[in-house]
């Protein structure tokens, strides 16, 4: 292993000989319990950064030895949204700056190279070391994702005693304008989360009932290692509330234990399936400003308890943020 006290760190664009490296750090500092594996097999992680599919930077030594890693995951081909994400330093490296200068080359460099308008973000909230290097990125916080990530990935540093819940927010390069329908049970929440964004958008009116014709339609991702299921509702039809409970039962079946939905602001049709959704449980998440087709309003459901106390938020913005959730989390499933 190089001392971490000799020769300068490079931060670079990834090269398909930093493959096996970057495996090596993952198992360094998460032994296997990372939820994604693309980073534990080198063929893979050449074959996604080459495709674009996942765009890497790594921390290099003098002489060539993968110590960092910082990946853009992308999330929507149409419109070219990325995800910030599977961000790691080995141990004897932390201290340096290194992982700054690695997310800032990762946000700033990928994003100036592919001209990328928006980067999602979501740091961790076992600590507040990175929730400090986003807000000097200017990151903007719009949510919280509450235990998100598995105890499992963090039992090799024993940085976690149960899921972590993450930051939800964006690097905003260049924002458009937008039209979106707020639902009215969260518009003070929504228009709060908006006016610290600094983004332009028209508030339009909104439909108190689903169409009465069409059909939803929407994607499901599970992650099996994180127990997590994410959906993405691209239309909102007449048969929303069936739609929804036939994802959520299908996804319950695979062990899921974090059910997420984001659902199109765009649509007019969003606040009534909002309030479907809550009387199944589901509350607030947060805003995704330039999520696929649009805005997205995050909605989410979890069959654990919340550990609030053990989630560490660094803002004054992030604590107001996780007020509203914890607010909405109580009430979840318990509308009339």
């Amino acid at each position: 292993m190089q001392d971490a006290t000799k020769g300068a760190i490079e931060i670079d664009f990834f090269r398909p000989e930093d493959a096996a490296g970057v495996a090596r750090v993952f198992r360094r500092v998460y032994g296997e319990g990372y939820p994604i594996d693309i980073y534990y097999r080198p063929e893979r992680l050449i074959e996604e950064n080459t495709a674009g599919r996942v765009l890497s930077s790594v921390a290099r030594t003098p002489t060539g030895e993968v110590v960092g890693h910082d990946a853009l995951v992308l999330l929507d081909p149409a419109t070219r949204l990325y995800e910030n994400a599977a961000g790691v330093v080995l141990p004897g490296f932390r201290g340096q700056g290194v992982f700054f200068r690695l997310m800032r080359h990762n946000v700033f460099d990928y994003a100036k190279r592919l001209g990328l308008r928006e980067i999602l973000g979501e740091p961790v909230c076992n600590h507040l070391q990175l929730q400090k290097m986003c807000l000097q990125l200017d990151y903007r916080e719009t949510g919280l994702e509450v235990d998100l990530m598995p105890a499992a990935a963090y039992t090799a540093e024993q940085s976690a005693q149960g899921r972590v819940s993450v930051l939800l927010g964006y690097f905003l390069h260049r924002p458009v304008e937008r039209t979106v329908h707020l639902p009215p049970v969260y518009r003070a929440e929504l228009e709060y989360l908006y006016a610290a964004m600094e983004v332009e958008r028209t508030f339009a009116g909104t439909k108190a009932e689903l169409p009465a014709t069409g059909e939803s339609q929407g994607n499901m991702a599970t992650f099996a290692g994180a127990q997590v299921a994410r959906t993405t509702i691209q239309r909102i039809g007449a048969d929303f509330e069936a739609f929804i409970l036939g994802l959520e039962n299908e996804a319950g079946e695979k062990g899921t234990e974090v059910f997420q939905v984001w659902l199109p602001l765009a649509s007019p049709f969003a606040p009534a399936a909002t309030d479907i959704m809550r009387r199944y449980g589901y509350f607030i998440g947060g805003l995704l400003p330039g999520w696929i087709g649009g805005d997205g309003l995050l909605m989410q459901k979890v069959t654990g308890e919340t550990d609030w106390g053990g989630i560490a938020l660094y803002s004054e913005h992030a604590q107001r943020i996780a007020e509203i959730v914890r607010t909405d989390q109580k009430k979840a499933g318990r509308q009339p």
